[in-house]
């Protein structure tokens, strides 16, 4: 896109990202402040920097709480776990430019994926499809399930530094499915950083000079993506920072506090398993997973397409080189 185009992540995580499994734990999904995850964003070029915390907007009013100065940078999102209630499969939506009262009723609706998009558009909120095979395990055909989130949402997340880059390959696959379907829809991109060194890994790119105008541009889909992928290593890093964390601040008083006998008893039994590499063994299945998952969406849709040729290209779940940084 030209010069006058502005950048920013979509998808950051901050300290006020709960973990939602083995709860008894009470484990946070990352431990990065807030302040740091903004200035390493900006650090990286991105002219606008979006916190999206798990069913949370609290890490961006801390943000503003520190930073008044970030105001004109900031976009306030959040990330949301809704279900479609016909087959209970749970997939992750972001959703930008709310307030507390949006985030309160986005909350009230989100168990189901129907009533929490039609809210979401009749507010004129932006909202987008993370990682949309992530979740998806046949729950019903993969026609079926394809056909239901082209005809929920208009905007994709085909950019997504943590995942392996055949999940890319299968989004992009679906976005010319929808093309040749004669179907407006765009495609952006978030570091999904869980850590703040890899803010700004990958980002949407839009114009617009302020965060409200640049998001109207997205919303048009007037944008475009990048994406660096920080590979497994990295990944693997990333995962066993949250765990040493996760361990270090169980020192501190403010930690402590929420914490009963049945959550140090938890943590106690946990420790041996991350020690001898069960996080690690988990990281890796799921990454295989994905890339199994992406390549049977790929032959699917490249199926649905012979009709359409030049549209789809080669689809290749190992590399999708338009998402390339």
């Amino acid at each position: 896109m030209s010069k006058t185009t502005q950048r920013c992540d979509l998808h950051l995580h901050t300290r006020y990202s709960a973990w939602k499994h083995l709860r008894v734990l009470r484990a946070r999904d990352s431990y990065s402040d807030p302040v740091e995850v903004f200035e390493r964003a900006r650090a990286a070029g991105m002219d606008f920097v979006a916190i999206t915390d798990h069913e949370s907007i609290e890490g961006a009013l801390r943000l503003l709480e520190a930073r008044p100065d970030a105001a004109g940078r900031l976009i306030v999102g959040e990330e949301v776990e809704t279900r479609f209630p016909e087959t209970r499969q749970w997939v992750h939506v972001n959703v930008f430019g709310l307030d507390e009262e949006a985030h309160r009723e986005v909350q009230r609706l989100r168990p189901n994926v129907h009533e929490l998009v039609g809210y979401l558009r009749s507010r004129g909120l932006l909202h987008v499809l993370n990682h949309p095979f992530l979740s998806f395990r046949f729950q019903t055909p993969l026609q079926a399930y394809v056909e239901a989130i082209l005809a929920l949402f208009d905007h994709f997340e085909a950019g997504n530094s943590t995942l392996a880059p055949a999940h890319a390959a299968a989004t992009e696959a679906m976005l010319a499915y929808a093309r040749s379907l004669g179907l407006k829809k765009a495609a952006v991109g978030g570091s999904d950083a869980h850590v703040p060194d890899h803010a700004g890994s990958s980002f949407s790119e839009a114009p617009g000079a302020t965060p409200q105008a640049w998001l109207a541009s997205v919303a048009r889909g007037d944008c475009s993506y990048h994406t660096r992928p920080i590979g497994f290593p990295s990944l693997l890093s990333q995962v066993y920072r949250a765990i040493g964390r996760y361990y270090a601040e169980m020192r501190l008083p403010s930690e402590r506090a929420g914490m009963n006998p049945v959550n140090y008893l938890a943590a106690a039994a946990l420790l041996p398993g991350a020690v001898l590499g069960v996080p690690a063994l988990l990281t890796f299945l799921n990454e295989a997973r994905q890339r199994v998952v992406a390549g049977l969406v790929c032959r699917s849709l490249e199926r649905s397409l012979e009709a359409a040729p030049a549209e789809i290209g080669t689809l290749d779940a190992a590399e999708s080189p338009r998402t390339a940084l």
